[in-house]
């Protein structure tokens, strides 16, 4: 039942977010995203030493006054050379893992 609501809930941020992006030339993507409910992705996390870096709310048709939709997390290993992109369904009980890169640099932290 879990899995259903945060799948409407997702295709209702998506198709809102789709209409809105009809405009531009985009096209959908296969993007390799691994799910799990939430302890488990954070244990993953700690497990492999990421912190929090930054937190912030997607919401519904990627507009600034949408409802909110799915909370969005971004964590950085100790080395700071590796990220993760993580997105949490409204209830907080499943996350996301977008991607996790490596050999992250920062434009202008090199001199």
């Amino acid at each position: 039942m879990k899995k259903l609501l945060l799948l409407i809930t997702l295709l209702f941020a998506t198709s809102t977010f789709a209409e809105e992006l009809q405009k531009y030339d985009f096209q959908w993507m296969h993007v390799p995203v691994v799910c799990g409910t939430s302890p488990e992705v954070m244990r993953y996390l700690e497990d492999n030493n990421f912190k929090l870096e930054s937190i912030s709310i997607g919401r519904a048709g990627a507009s600034e006054t949408g409802d909110p939709a799915y909370f969005v997390a971004y964590y950085l290993n100790e080395k700071g050379d590796q990220s993760v992109a993580a997105i949490t369904s409204p209830t907080g009980h499943e996350t996301c893992m977008m991607y996790r890169s490596f050999n992250l640099e920062k434009p202008g932290d090199k001199v």
